[in-house]
């Protein structure tokens, strides 16, 4: 990705003008990795996509647990505190978690909701949303897991988001597929919790 991340520092017109003079003065047919760039960007695709196009990228998370999938954009992959948590979660166990069993998890799920929620909230308040994520009467981890996939789907592309989407057969172990060597932790609490 050093490509994208060195770019250079000149005005948008000066670059356009640099890049059609390139192109009407060089004969580029031989060259298949411009080709496959230009077939890509004339089919509508983003350059950045053409480049990180088979690319996994690092996750993220920085000391305010903001969330970014780093080798494709330096845009934030914004949730709410309750499918921050689950992603969380999930992340913290690359083996897996079944959603029937999720009370064995409530505790944690308890100390990530905490790291993640920026404002004081009453303790009663986060175990009644917990209590309502973990009852296997409830659609609420369907509802969070499709918020995170809404999410990430919108930094990752349809084509990556098997490495970071929460994915199981119904009954069974939900997990995420990354490589746990691709998440960076910053916040120390939640560090923690990754490496135990």
């Amino acid at each position: 990705m050093e490509i994208m991340n060195d770019k250079a520092h000149i005005s948008y017109h000066t670059a356009r003008r640099f890049l059609i003079d390139l192109i009407k003065n060089n004969d580029f047919s031989g060259d298949e990795e411009i080709i496959k760039l230009l077939h890509s960007i004339l089919q509508g695709k983003s350059c950045l996509n053409y480049f990180t196009d088979g690319v996994v990228s690092r996750v993220h998370i920085d000391k305010e647990t903001r969330i970014f999938l780093l080798d494709y954009s330096d845009q934030e992959v914004k949730m709410p505190c309750l499918p921050k948590t689950v992603f969380l979660l999930f992340l913290i166990h690359p083996e897996g978690v079944n959603f029937k069993g999720m009370r064995a998890y409530l505790q944690e799920l308890y100390n990530i909701y905490q790291i993640v929620m920026k404002k004081n909230i009453e303790a009663d308040k986060i175990r009644q949303i917990l209590g309502n994520l973990v009852d296997p009467m409830s659609n609420s981890i369907y509802e969070a897991c499709s918020i995170i996939r809404n999410r990430l789907l919108k930094v990752a592309g349809p084509s990556r988001m098997k490495f970071y989407d929460i994915t199981g057969k119904r009954g069974g172990c939900h997990h995420i597929k990354l490589d746990r060597e691709l998440v960076i932790v910053e916040h120390e609490k939640l560090r923690k919790m990754m490496n135990r």
